[in-house]
């Protein structure tokens, strides 16, 4: 089964998902600015969660599509 990914395009947000326990998959440049990185997590429900709990929002079960 092949993982999904989510790519985090903001410092910050990358570094708090690392200390709440999220699997880090690689960091790769920016192709709309190349002196910025990308870094891609393995995409779950809990990081999903996560993502909407740090910025302050509501999440919303199923509303990506997720069983």
């Amino acid at each position: 089964m092949e993982k999904k990914l989510k790519n985090i395009y903001k410092k910050q947000l990358f570094i708090d998902l690392v200390k709440l326990g999220h699997d880090f998959h690689h960091s790769m440049r920016n192709k709309n600015n190349p002196k910025y990185q990308v870094y891609v997590m393995v995409d779950t429900p809990k990081l999903r969660q996560d993502l909407v709990w740090l910025s302050g929002q509501t999440y919303i079960e199923g509303y990506y599509g997720e069983k």
